[in-house]
């Protein structure tokens, strides 16, 4: 509890000589300076949710942690010679006051929500931390509305009471220190010097009053914000907000375990031509830069033609800033299209249509790709590397400059195909006051203000609306290491949504369209490498979850002992099985189902199936040789490393691994 005694003129003895001291301290502020990590209340309970730490201070309503921050007592006098430095500090301190009350609320709802969330958050940072910022922008909205916390009187008497409180704690220090005759015989000035050294020094190192300070200050905290924790209350028990904040929509209730689990496992993107277009532009570099030209890609279609230009906004278009863009356009990497799809998955999950400003923080288009923030020396967040957010700077000045020229594009019109000409932007960047945002390294935004540009006004619409499932690979996937990987998930989940209406899944994919999405020219290396590539990918998602299962389409392994098999194999389909919960997530926009079969295959056995033996026989083989692991990886062509899992059982070849141990054991 408070000590009020502290705070009142008593007419007992002690306080008549506390008074009398105090009544000789010249008026003062307290300036202090945070250190601030924005949507941050306890690391360890973001990063092991939930902590005891976290939960113990939650329920004791610890709105105002104890924290070491610069603090600097100065005279009136001096602060008035510096009002409009020190008041803009004063305003921060405030805003910080609020951002950690805002903090607790989050905490606070974590705490109460705790069994519902534990089981849907685990192992899901990119979940829980989109959770962190929508609840951040919802309570920071609240408190700032809130009357109490935006009228300057409450601030003034809250900083009377904190004065106060802070002089007559000092004054009675000092009394037990040095006793009251020794400080009634220094003059004013020479009181005032040590008043203000020792309540600087209790700020620096003195615990047991950090302690009984900030845990009065949070009573008093506690008082103004006591309106909104009574409102939170009364929700504590409305499963809605758990609901809202994933997005689950109430029309599909009686699908909301699929819908949950779909949208836990991927982000919602748009899926018009349009856009598909601009992410395959960025991603196999197909900007050309001439001289004294803006970099432009182009495209001629049936469904979409025209080009797509890196072009600044008038006032930006000069020489140095062409320069920089053809600089941009041959350095673009699928970090940018990361960022692209980031961005458009943080727009719609706050609007469903176009002409609608969004905020968005800076940091959720790190956060969102699974990146680790960096530990500071005290083991707290230290927020992300300067050189990942310069990344992301780059490619957002990238996105800014995004200009489309469309000759002819399909939209659909009362459910009819309508060519249509079209020319904008894909997206506006703004500040909060809606003038134009630039973006330089320094300094570094804490928010962007976003509108989603005029060429996708078509198709973000009512029923013409297009959006699809991203599987959060896409963007989590080494940008580098997995290259193949990412492009074949955001070609594939297009090629998804668009058999979506007739449930077409299993269509093939020729082997040739799969490699120009990827990006690659058949003889730009050796065609078994291109195959044995393109086999692990795939390998590889369907490890991760990304697809069921692949496999050839009436495939003829023979053909690969033919001369000029690289043809053939180039002319081969491919057919890619998305998981249940994309065909499910779908389902409402089928159209009624043909009786006829769209495709006539037949399933090959299981991987499982095949290979149930081959890894047991081929150690066995190897071993009656005499031969070791290197011996056969260097004879074979295969790494050490994945001939060991296979024969421990640890992993599955793919169909090339497979065909080569299998040759080599007869």
């Amino acid at each position: 509890m408070i000590n009020y005694d502290l705070l009142l003129n008593d007419t007992n003895y002690e306080l008549l000589h506390q008074q009398t001291i105090a009544n000789k301290i010249d008026r003062f502020q307290v300036i202090i300076i945070y250190d601030r990590q924005p949507n941050f209340f306890d690391y360890n309970y973001l990063l092991n949710f939930p902590s005891e730490n976290v939960r113990k201070k939650v329920d004791a309503n610890r709105i105002f942690p104890r924290v070491k921050n610069e603090t600097f007592v100065v005279r009136q006098q001096h602060y008035d010679e510096n009002v409009d430095l020190f008041f803009k500090m004063r305003v921060d301190a405030r805003r910080e006051l609020l951002a950690k009350a805002t903090e607790f609320m989050i905490a606070k709802f974590f705490r109460t929500y705790e069994s519902h969330l534990s089981p849907l958050l685990a192992n899901k940072p990119t979940l829980k931390w989109e959770i962190i910022n929508k609840l951040y922008d919802k309570y920071d909205k609240m408190l700032r509305a809130h009357v109490g916390l935006n009228d300057e009187n409450s601030w003034n008497v809250f900083s009377t009471w904190y004065r106060t409180y802070l002089k007559n704690y000092t004054v009675n220090e000092l009394i037990v220190k040095h006793g009251y005759d020794m400080l009634n015989t220094l003059d004013k000035e020479e009181l005032n010097a040590l008043f203000l050294e020792k309540m600087s020094a209790s700020f620096t190192s003195n615990d047991s009053f950090l302690n009984t300070f900030t845990s009065d200050v949070n009573i008093y905290i506690e008082k103004m914000v006591s309106e909104i924790l009574a409102k939170f209350e009364s929700e504590r028990n409305s499963m809605e907000q758990i609901n809202e904040l994933l997005g689950v929509s109430a029309q599909f209730s009686i699908h909301q375990p699929t819908e949950a689990t779909a949208k836990t496992n991927n982000l919602i993107v748009m899926s018009n031509v349009v856009y598909q277009f601009i992410t395959e532009a960025i991603s196999n570099q197909r900007f050309v830069c001439e001289s004294d030209q803006w970099p432009r890609a182009t495209i001629q279609g049936t469904r979409l033609a025209g080009s797509l230009q890196l072009l600044p906004n008038e006032e930006d278009q000069t020489a140095s800033h062409m320069t920089l863009l053809h600089n941009y356009a041959c350095a673009l990497s699928e970090v940018d299209v990361d960022v692209l799809d980031s961005l458009c998955h943080l727009y719609l999950a706050q609007s469903r249509q176009s002409e609608v400003q969004v905020e968005i923080r800076f940091d959720d288009l790190l956060t969102i790709r699974g990146l680790k923030h960096k530990l500071g020396g005290t083991g707290r967040r230290g927020g992300y590397e300067k050189e990942q957010r310069i990344q992301v700077m780059k490619a957002l000045s990238v996105i800014q400059s995004l200009w489309l020229e469309l000759d002819s594009v399909v939209v659909y019109e009362q459910g009819k195909p309508v060519n249509k000409k079209i020319q904008g932007r894909a997206f506006h960047f703004t500040n909060e006051d809606g003038s134009l945002f630039r973006f330089t390294e320094e300094p570094l935004p804490e928010r962007l203000y976003v509108m989603i540009g005029e060429v996708f006004d078509h198709f973000l619409l009512g029923s013409a609306r297009q959006v699809k499932l991203l599987p959060n690979q896409a963007i989590e996937f080494n940008p580098y290491q997995r290259k193949w990987e990412k492009k074949l998930i955001r070609y594939i989940s297009w090629r998804w949504r668009t058999q979506a209406r007739k449930a077409s899944y299993l269509q093939s994919h020729k082997i040739s369209t799969l490699l120009e999405k990827i990006g690659l020219q058949a003889d730009s290396q050796a065609p078994s490498r291109i195959r044995d590539r393109l086999e692990k990918a795939l390998d590889l998602l369907e490890e991760e979850g990304v697809i069921t299962f692949w496999q050839y389409n009436q495939w003829d392994e023979d053909h690969m002992s033919k001369k000029g098999w690289l043809r053939i194999w180039l002319d081969a389909t491919i057919i890619i099985a998305p998981p249940d919960e994309i065909v499910s997530y779908y389902e409402p926009i089928e159209r009624k189902k043909s009786t006829k079969v769209p495709n006539k295959f037949t399933l090959i056995q299981t991987k499982e199936e095949i290979c149930q033996n081959i890894g047991s026989d081929f150690k066995e083989c190897r071993i009656t040789r005499g031969l070791t692991l290197k011996q056969v990886s260097d004879e074979l062509n295969i790494s050490t490393s994945y001939i060991s899992n296979i024969e421990r059982g640890g992993a599955l070849p793919s169909q090339t691994v497979y065909k080569k141990m299998k040759n080599w054991l007869n």
